[in-house]
């Protein structure tokens, strides 16, 4: 809610600026908190409640819990988890977010078809207000877009408390030819709605970074959630045909 929007029509806080038009054209080019004055040797007050206003949205987007409303309404059925015991737990182990437990593979092998063309998945990661903010323009839009092309689109399922790694692990329990992992992004102060969608042809549990490939910054004032689902069915499509993904896929 505190996010920064249309950051090209912002208020110059400057006081008799020596030069406004290069201050405004700077405004423009960027979100970041430039050119907001000062009262003395501190910053003037809407400018200060404006920041904590962001900081607290941020702290609510790492804290805050996906309802099981929420994803039924969106088409997504399933809940699990990762080995992380709580938020703290996830924050302070990262690598426990890579690990399903073994509650969360048996019952996303009973829900889910098992190597399918595309499985997706999704996670709240560091950002639930990613996840709420786009997952309902971007599943749709992925599903159609494989569904379109003729690969088969398995049931996306949810995993709390996951990190990017859980790829491996989700690859190595339902064998898709390609998986996709919808994870919020770390929030800022500029958006804390930001998602990426990370991807991997056939990913092993041994897989590093260079074996996958992300697309981030999908939000409404990045990259909007019906570009990023075209991107997204255009790599997949690429992996595919090229039986492989990261560093190796050629783009």
């Amino acid at each position: 809610m505190g996010e920064l929007k249309e950051f090209g029509h912002r208020e110059l806080g400057v006081k008799n600026p020596y030069n406004r038009e290069a201050l405004e054209a700077m405004m423009e080019a960027t979100p970041a908190r430039i050119a907001t004055g000062r009262v003395g040797s501190r910053p003037p007050v809407e400018a200060w409640l404006s920041f904590r206003l962001d900081e607290a949205s941020a702290k609510d987007a790492i804290w805050s819990r996906i309802s099981d409303e929420f994803l039924t309404e969106h088409g997504v059925g399933l809940r699990t988890s990762t080995i992380c015991t709580d938020k703290h737990d996830y924050l302070g182990h990262p690598e426990k977010g890579g690990i399903l437990t073994k509650e969360a593979e048996e019952a996303i092998l009973a829900h889910c078809t098992k190597g399918a063309q595309i499985q997706v998945f999704i996670s709240e990661g560091l950002s639930s207000s990613a996840v709420m903010e786009n997952l309902p323009d971007l599943l749709p839009a992925l599903k159609h877009g494989f569904e379109t092309i003729g690969l088969t689109f398995g049931t996306p399922f949810y995993v709390e408390n996951g990190r990017v790694r859980l790829l491996n692990d989700v690859c190595r329990v339902l064998q898709p030819d390609v998986a996709i992992m919808l994870i919020g992004e770390r929030p800022g102060l500029v958006t804390q709605t930001s998602l990426s969608a990370y991807m991997a042809y056939k990913a092993k549990m041994t897989d590093t970074d260079g074996e996958r490939n992300c697309i981030s910054n999908i939000y409404r004032m990045g990259l909007n959630p019906m570009e990023a689902a075209a991107t997204i069915v255009d790599i997949a499509k690429r992996m595919l045909d090229q039986k492989v993904s990261g560093v190796a896929l050629k783009l």
